[in-house]
This record gives structure tokens, C-alpha cells and sequence, in this order.
């Protein structure tokens, strides 16, 4: 499916925004990084593609692999606000997870884990009040070094993209100096404020999480609960809220009990996409998942890939014991996402639940030419094709076909509805099962194409904290294995050497290519996959 980038809107303002825009305050310190934000989103450009950069260069290179992040990407800085216990920290993990897993290379900065390194742990709630000199300047100096930190991870690697400063950042004065060292280093800034006015809640994620942090270890759970309560208190002394007024220039997304939003001046795709996010997710909901391939089909017991066949005897003895199990474990009545294949419509034809949902965007990884043929007839009638997929299997688009960064943006709407679900059951397939088990279990793109996803297996994913935990529920049902193991590097260079690939063509590019199209028409090279 070849997608084609979207043209940029026009930036032009009407008068009114124009008025609005001149009305606010005059220049100032913050205006002017303001502005040299804005100036960065049109002068930065993308980094290095994951793929081989002499192959890249390549007409075949090209079109057979999937760009991970989009044109004019600048680095990125969210700083969170807001006081302890509003949820600041489940945030930014699950926002940075939703980055990483759309190829948007995140990571989360938590201030208080450098403050136990820096200054200990076990401080009283007294190193917190801010007319406590000692302990104000001892907590910008551990700001101000996280903001080292930040601003050197961004120098490592040029594909990391999103910082998230894990923080209060409170008062105007601790997000000045977010402000005074991000921007000149080329790294935008937003922020995002959590506000939260549900005494039960907020006392509920003291006792779940803040009690258990070191800071707290081995303490009376009463009097941990007391020190934090009064931590509160002293930031709420020097709390100075996000608003309109006073940050107009500014960057933010205000988080409002959850459920409301105030979103102003949002920057480029990246901001954009983290808005989209965070407007879907529902942090008092944890989901519960249910995820098994179908029983095992015609195609599995042949070893070829793709294809819409039926159940062999084994497929449709796991559908019985995984209608049994539903029963068992009084899951009867929670709703079934399926794809629209016969081998998933058939396993759940022996599931006693009612409630089935069918998604075509839960279909298989589309295999294109490859479709109907086992690896080794791949290796053997393609090996250019062959070689290319393990030197970067989660770019790799097959011929006319699909690659495992497509499945995720195809899979990115289910990823919403899911963070909104009680519980679930899918019963899909493996390529699709790997990206949503590497979303929820924050697993890098290229660990995501070799998750094990076995037939006749189910697989519970259980909220813990910032994460999820994995569990495999095995029937003893017979099946044929489908996974293929990682190849060695060395290995996979060696192919390449031998089939001189960044100097030949595939074998399925001729003078008339896969679309019907003449070779000088390149498919893929203009196209950008979202993220």
C-alpha cells in the first residue's frame, strides 16, 4: 500500500489570528525561545534511516524499506508539571512507550531517581518547602543536571528524538530554566500539566505508588503517608499553574481530571500525535488482554506464509479448549476482536462469547509477491528479497506487500480503542500480535519483528505500575512452529556481499515492476510513513 506524503498546510493567519498573535505580550526571553522553536521546525531535517546507509542510497533500498520517522523531526523536550501524586509519571511511560513504538525514539528522565543518586534518600518532606534555601538550591542543581543528561542523549544517538523530564517543574522559575538551556541546543520544549482534584484518587496513588518508592522503604506505611501528604503541601506553597495569560507563547497540553484538555501552540507532527495520545488514553482503566493466534491452519502445516486458509484438525481442537477456557475462567461475556480471515472466523465459531468483532486492520501482515510460499521457496526463487527482510525486518516492505511499520500504523486505532477497554480477547495473527504485544510490553522495533507468538498459546497482558506484565497459557494442543530466529549480522552482510546487492537489482524489479509501472517510477521513494 503505498501512501502518499501529505502536503503542508499553509501557515498563513487570518487577521483575527494575527491580532491575537501581535496582542499578547511584547518580546521577551521566553518569546524569543519561543520563536526559535518555531524557527527549528522548519530547519531541521530527518537523521539517518535504521537500514544499511550505503543500501539506502540504492534505487532497490529505496523502495523496499519504510522510513521510521517523518521529515523535519526536531528533538524534543516534554517536561511534565504538576504536583506529586497527579499521575505525572504513568504519563510520561506510557506516552514514551506510544513514541517508541511508532518509531519516535523517546525516554523518560525521572528527576527523582537522579535526586536519590545525587542527594539520598529518605529526605524529609521539609527538603521540599520552598522558603528552604538549602534544599531549593539543592533541587535546581539536580534540575540543572538532568538537563546534562537530556541535552547528552541527544548528542549520542542522532535518531533520538523525545526527552520526557519526568518532574513538578511547578513554579515559572524551574520551567525558565527548561526554557534558558533546551532551545539553544536546538531541542523544543512542551509542556504538559497534570491537575488533578480527586482526593480519592490522589490518595490512592500515594498509597500504590509513592509508598513504595526507596524513599519510603521500610517505613511505617501511616507515617510514609503523612511525610508525602506534607510534601504535597509544601509544593502547593509555590505552585504556579499553566494558563493563557501568562504562557501564550509557551507550548503546553493542560490535563484536567483527565478528561479535559487545553491545548495550546502544539508544534510539528510529533506534539501533534502526543496530544492525539493522551486525549485517548484513560489512566483509571487497566486493561486486561487476551491475545492468541487462530488455531493452526492449512497454510502452518505447509510452512507457507499468508495466505486465507482453513483449520487443520489440531486448529480446531485448540478452538474447542479455547472456548473451554473462556468458560472456566468466566470469561463468556467479555467482547472477541478478530480479523476478517477464514482461519480466525473459524476459531471463533467454537467460542461460546456472543460479543465478536471483526477488523480488517487486524488482518495478517500483507505478504505481497511472497504470499503462498514457504522461506526456504523465498531464499531460493528471491534471495536479494530474502537477505534485504533480515538485514531489517521491521522496514522491510515485502513486493507489492506490507511491512511491520505499516502494520503499526494500520494497528494504531485499535491500540486507541484498547486503552479504553476493561478486558479482551484477540485472536489474530502473528505479525499483528508482535506489534501489540511490543507496544504494551515497550519492546524497540527491532526486537518487535522477533517476538515468539506461538500457535495454540494464549497470552495475558496485565497492567503492573508504569508497565505491563506477560504471561503464555499453553492447551498441550499440537501445532507446527512458524518462528523464525534472528540472523546473525555477520551472516546476513555476507549474503549481501555475495549477492553484490548495493550494486545489482532484485530479482523482482525488471523493466516493468511489480505495479506495472516503468522502473524509473519509483513506488516508495517519496513516501513517508506517519509516526
Amino acid at each position: 500500500m503505498v501512501r502518499q506524503e501529505e502536503p503542508e498546510k499553509s501557515t498563513k493567519m487570518t487577521v483575527s489570528e494575527k491580532e491575537v498573535y501581535e496582542y499578547s505580550s511584547p518580546v521577551t526571553p521566553r518569546r524569543a525561545m519561543f520563536e526559535s522553536q518555531r524557527k527549528s521546525v522548519k530547519e531541521s531535517g530527518r537523521t539517518r534511516n535504521p537500514a544499511s546507509e550505503n543500501l539506502m542510497e540504492t534505487e532497490l533500498g529505496r523502495e523496499r524499506y519504510t522510513r521510521s520517522l517523518p521529515m523535519n523531526c526536531p528533538k524534543q523536550c516534554y517536561a511534565m508539571v504538576g504536583l506529586p501524586a497527579r499521575g505525572k509519571s504513568y504519563i510520561a511511560h506510557r506516552l514514551a512507550r506510544y513514541l517508541n513504538w511508532i518509531g519516535t525514539k523517546s525516554k523518560v528522565f525521572n528527576v527523582g531517581q537522579y535526586r536519590r543518586e545525587l542527594v539520598g534518600v529518605n529526605m524529609s518532606y521539609d527538603y521540599y518547602d520552598p522558603f528552604n534555601t538549602t534544599g531549593a538550591q539543592s533541587r535546581r542543581m539536580v534540575a540543572s543536571h538532568v538537563l546534562d543528561t537530556i541535552i547528552e542523549w541527544f548528542k549520542e544517538d542522532p535518531d533520538n528524538a523525545v526527552a520526557i523530564l519526568d518532574a513538578t517543574n511547578t513554579t515559572r522559575d524551574r520551567r525558565d530554566l527548561i526554557l534558558e538551556r533546551c532551545p539553544p541546543e536546538g531541542i523544543q520544549v512542551m509542556f504538559i500539566e497534570s491537575v488533578l482534584d480527586d482526593t480519592f484518587i490522589e490518595e490512592r496513588n500515594i498509597r500504590e505508588h509513592k509508598l513504595r518508592c526507596p524513599d519510603y522503604q521500610g517505613c511505617d506505611p501511616d507515617d510514609a503517608f503523612n511525610d508525602f501528604s506534607k510534601r504535597i503541601e509544601n509544593y502547593k506553597k509555590a505552585y504556579e499553574t499553566l494558563c493563557l495569560n501568562l504562557d501564550r507563547e509557551l507550548s503546553f497540553i493542560r490535563v484536567s481530571n483527565i478528561t479535559q484538555f487545553h491545548i495550546n501552540n502544539l508544534l510539528g507532527t510529533v506534539q501533534s500525535k502526543s496530544a492525539y495520545f493522551l486525549m485517548n488514553i484513560r489512566p483509571h482503566t487497566k486493561t486486561t488482554l487476551y491475545l492468541s493466534r487462530h488455531g493452526e491452519s492449512q497454510f502452518n502445516e505447509l510452512a507457507k506464509i499468508g495466505g486465507d486458509t482453513n483449520l487443520t484438525d489440531n486448529g480446531v481442537r485448540y478452538a474447542k479448549k479455547l472456548g473451554k477456557f473462556l468458560q472456566e475462567n468466566n470469561l463468556t461475556d467479555i467482547p472477541v476482536w478478530t480479523s476478517i480471515m477464514k482461519r480466525t472466523i473459524e476459531t471463533c465459531s467454537h467460542l461460546p462469547n456472543q460479543n465478536v468483532q471483526r477488523y480488517k486492520c487486524l488482518n495478517e501482515i500483507d505478504a505481497g509477491r511472497c504470499d503462498g510460499l514457504t522461506y526456504k521457496e523465498i531464499e531460493e526463487t528471491y534471495p536479494e528479497e530474502f537477505a534485504l527482510r533480515d538485514l531489517d525486518k521491521y522496514n522491510y516492505r515485502y513486493p507489492q506487500g506490507e511491512s511491520y511499520q505499516d502494520v503499526c500504523c494500520r494497528l494504531e486505532p485499535i491500540i486507541m480503542d484498547l486503552e479504553k477497554q476493561d478486558q479482551v480477547l484477540l485472536i489474530c495473527h502473528q505479525a499483528v500480535l508482535r506489534c501489540i504485544v511490543g507496544y504494551f510490553l515497550n519492546l524497540s522495533t527491532d526486537e518487535i519483528p522477533y517476538i515468539k507468538i506461538p500457535l495454540h498459546t494464549v497470552i495475558k497482558i496485565t497492567p503492573v505500575a508504569y508497565g505491563c506484565e506477560k504471561e503464555e497459557i499453553s492447551f498441550g494442543v499440537e501445532s507446527s512452529v512458524t518462528h523464525r530466529d534472528k540472523q546473525t549480522q555477520e551472516s546476513i552482510e555476507r549474503r549481501l556481499l555475495a549477492l553484490d546487492i548495493s550494486h545489482g537489482d532484485s530479482s523482482f524489479v525488471s523493466h516493468e515492476d511489480m505495479n506495472g509501472h516503468s522502473e524509473n517510477n519509483n513506488i516508495i521513494s517519496d513516501h513517508v510513513i506517519k509516526t
